[in-house]
C-alpha cells in the first residue's frame, strides 16, 4: 500500500452493520482470480502499516504511511524490500539520500487517522504542519556526504534506520528498494518484553485493497447505527469468569495500557487517564456472569457518571417545568383566562431536543475514545 492509497477511513467488507462471516470447518473451497498485485488483490495478506521517515532537499523531515515493507532473509546482513511509486515525495527523498527509518506506531484510531492526513497528495510542508507525530533525530551518524539521517517517531513502538543498498524497477512500473537495516530502535518497556517475554504490542495491520483506494485493516473502526447515547454490547468468552477477571487485572496492570479502570468484585468501570478525560469523555461499566460453563461480559458505554447525572438533572428540570406549564395553562383557559403558560410547554421541548442534541454532539467528539475503550475489552477477552 503506497502513501496515495492510504486515503479511506478503516472499514470492514460490506459495512460495519453487515454480520461478520464465520470461518466454517469442512465448508467448500473456491479458486480466486490471480490478479496483478496478488497478495493484495487476490487474498488478506496480513502487511504492517508504518511510516517511512525521509529528509527533503532542503534538510526538513518528510512523513508517509506505507505497508509494502517485507523483510528480505539472507546469508549477509539484515535486509528489507520496500516497494513504492517511483515518483512519491519519499521515493525521491530515498532514491537522493540513500537513508530512511520505517517507524512502526501502535494501533490507536487517532494515529491511523492522522496517518491518512499524511498521505494526502499536497506539499511536505503542509502535511506536516497537521502531522501530530513528533520527531527525534537517529542515533546513526551522517553519511559519506555529510547529509544527516532521517529522523525517528517518537510514538513509535520501534524504528529500523535503514540505509539503500540497490533499487530496480519492476515490470509494474514500481520501483522496488532493498535497505539494509542498521539499527533498530525501540522502546525500553517493549525492549524488556521482547527479551523475557509477556504479551507485545498491538501494531496496526492492513490486508490490501477493497477497491482502487481502500484497504481492510485490521481492527475496524466502532460504528453505531442510530442514535444511541448508552449503547450496550456482551460478548461471550469460554473461560470461567474469574479467569476473566484475572485476565482484566492483568491488562490494567501493564505499563502500557491506555485506559485506567476500578474493579469491584464483578464489576468495571473502565475510564480514559486524567489527563485525558474532557466532558465528552465516555465510560465504560462492565458486568462478568458464568452462565454455563462460560462467561458472558455485559457491557454498556456512556457519558461519564457525574455528566450523566447532569444529563439527567437537566432533562427533569425541564420535564417539569413542561408538565408544570401545561397544568397552568390547561388550568388558566378553564377557568376563563389566557392559555399562554402552555407555551412553557413548548419551551420545554424544545430545551429537551437542546439537550438531546449536545449530548450526541459530545458522543462523536468522543468516538475515538470510545474505540479505545472497546478495543481494550477485545485484546483481553481475545487473548
Amino acid at each position: 500500500m503506497s502513501a496515495s492509497s492510504f486515503v479511506s477511513p478503516p472499514g470492514t467488507p460490506g459495512g460495519a452493520s453487515s454480520p461478520r462471516p464465520s470461518t466454517e470447518t469442512g465448508a467448500p473451497f473456491v479458486e480466486v482470480p490471480l490478479r496483478p498485485r496478488f497478495f493484495q488483490s487476490s487474498a488478506f495478506y496480513p502487511m504492517p502499516v508504518v511510516l517511512l521517515a525521509t529528509t527533503n532537499a532542503d534538510g526538513t523531515a518528510n512523513l508517509a504511511p506505507y505497508s509494502l515493507c517485507f523483510p528480505l532473509v539472507g546469508e549477509h546482513g539484515h535486509h528489507l524490500m520496500l516497494v513504492m511509486k517511483p515518483g512519491s515525495k519519499t521515493a525521491a527523498n530515498l532514491t537522493r539520500s540513500g537513508r530512511v527509518s520505517v517507524n512502526f506506531i501502535p494501533d490507536r484510531p487517532d494515529y491511523l487517522a492522522n496517518c491518512r492526513v499524511l498521505a494526502l497528495p499536497v506539499t511536505s510542508a503542509e502535511k506536516m504542519a497537521r502531522s501530530m507525530f513528533a520527531l527525534r533525530p537517529s542515533t546513526c551518524g551522517p553519511a559519506a556526504d555529510g547529509s544527516v539521517a532521517p529522523p525517528i517517531v517518537s510514538e513509535a513502538i520501534q524504528a529500523f534506520e535503514c540505509r539503500l543498498v540497490t533499487s530496480e524497477s519492476g515490470d509494474d512500473g514500481e520501483q522496488r528498494y532493498v535497505l539494509e537495516v542498521e539499527a533498530i530502535q525501540m522502546q525500553q518497556l517493549w525492549a524488556e518484553i521482547l527479551e523475557r517475554g509477556g504479551r507485545g504490542p498491538r501494531l496496526p495491520v492492513d490486508y490490501g485493497f477493497r477497491r482502487t483506494s481502500e484497504t481492510w485493516m485490521s481492527r475496524p473502526r466502532v460504528r453505531v447505527s442510530g442514535p444511541r447515547l448508552r449503547p450496550a454490547f456482551e460478548v461471550v468468552v469460554d473461560r470461567p469468569p474469574d479467569l476473566v477477571l484475572a485476565d482484566f487485572k492483568a491488562a490494567l496492570a501493564r505499563p502500557d495500557v491506555d485506559v485506567v479502570a476500578k474493579v469491584r468484585n464483578d464489576v468495571l468501570q473502565v475510564g480514559m487517564p486524567a489527563p485525558e478525560v474532557t466532558t465528552w469523555s465516555p465510560s465504560m461499566d462492565l458486568r462478568v456472569e458464568g452462565q454455563n460453563g462460560r462467561t458472558v461480559v455485559y457491557g454498556r458505554i456512556g457519558p461519564q457518571p457525574q455528566v450523566w447525572t447532569t444529563f439527567m438533572f437537566f432533562h427533569m428540570m425541564i420535564a417539569m417545568m413542561g408538565i408544570g406549564g401545561l397544568m397552568w395553562g390547561i388550568g388558566s383557559a378553564a377557568a376563563g383566562g389566557s392559555a399562554w403558560p402552555m407555551w412553557i410547554a413548548l419551551a420545554a421541548a424544545f430545551l429537551h431536543a437542546f439537550v438531546a442534541g449536545a449530548a450526541f454532539i459530545g458522543q462523536g467528539l468522543g468516538a475515538d475514545q470510545t474505540h479505545r475503550l472497546r478495543a481494550f475489552v477485545d485484546d483481553v477477552l481475545e487473548g
